[in-house]
């Protein structure tokens, strides 16, 4: 039986990972949160991944880093402490990768591509971030690019667009809205033209799980749907399944400064390699991730 280390395994996307995986996998999540689902063949960590030494010692086939400080405005308000997260963060679990000799997949995020030249964004695009977020994932891309050249390890990067569902970071735009429309007629939003390249966190885990199954070397993929929607688009979806009344209001605060009006992926190589594509749509995942929190209790959200 294969054994993942799951780093960031208490968050959004490590949760879900953690789920689809510890009936078939031996399981080490590594987290700075307390984390009570322990199972059969999932254990716990409790770590900071700012801690000078971190010491492993389950032997371990496959990390998965997911980990990292990815709202972007608190990673613009506080690059140092994104830079010793997503970056040295990072190089701490590639030495324990080349440790284990294990197989290292990285979190990346669309968001090093700034503003792109083209649509869709392929693998190929400029890397011009346009955030202190998308430039600590370059950089931890980079680490983790001179580890498996030098050390002979296989590392993937993947790119994650934006990524949605149930149990998502209070900073995701779509949980934002949902929350609005469960508690008032009244959405506020900033920009409400750019479209987002929206991916279902479903998708994302089945791209994680093929990936791990077979890799050679190092490598980069993007993940993402391969459509856009806008905001108001996404505000519009929302009310149609709540059956709500919805008025929407723009917020100048809201509005960020050169935002990027339109991020769509290019997933071909993914699924040229893998085998995978999206397979959920974009009204299924809405009305999954909103059926989700209108279970939840009130005082959660």
């Amino acid at each position: 039986m294969s054994s993942f280390l799951i780093t960031g395994s208490s968050g959004f996307l490590g949760k879900h990972l953690v789920n689809s995986i510890e009936k078939n996998h031996k399981v080490l999540g590594l987290s700075n949160d307390a984390q009570y689902n322990k199972s059969k063949n999932f254990s716990h960590l409790q770590l900071n991944l700012k801690k000078k030494k971190i010491e492993i010692k389950p032997s371990i086939s496959t990390i998965v880093h997911l980990a990292a400080m990815s709202d972007i405005t608190l990673c613009n308000k506080n690059p140092s402490l994104c830079y010793d997260i997503n970056i040295s963060g990072t190089k701490k679990m590639l030495d324990i990768c080349r440790k284990k000799d294990a197989n290292f997949i990285f979190a990346s995020s669309s968001h090093v591509y700034g503003h792109p030249k083209k649509l869709p964004i392929s693998e190929k695009e400029p890397l011009k971030p346009n955030s202190i977020y998308g430039a600590s994932k370059i950089l931890a891309e980079s680490l983790c690019e001179g580890y498996a050249k030098i050390y002979g390890l296989n590392i993937t990067v993947l790119r994650f667009f934006s990524i949605y569902g149930p149990n998502s970071p209070n900073h995701n735009i779509i949980f934002n809205i949902i929350k609005q429309q469960l508690k008032s007629t009244n959405i506020t939003i900033g920009n409400r033209k750019p479209k987002r390249d929206f991916v279902y966190i479903g998708d994302v885990i089945n791209a994680i799980k093929l990936v791990s199954k077979n890799q050679k070397g190092f490598d980069i993929l993007n993940v993402g749907s391969g459509k856009s929607f806008s905001i108001e688009y996404i505000c519009k979806k929302i009310a149609k399944i709540s059956k709500k009344k919805q008025n929407i209001i723009t917020d100048n605060k809201k509005v960020r400064k050169n935002d990027i009006p339109e991020i769509r992926c290019s997933y071909g190589r993914i699924k040229k390699i893998h085998d995978w594509k999206p397979k959920i749509s974009i009204d299924y995942g809405l009305a999954k991730t909103y059926d989700y929190y209108v279970h939840m209790k009130k005082s959660k959200i």
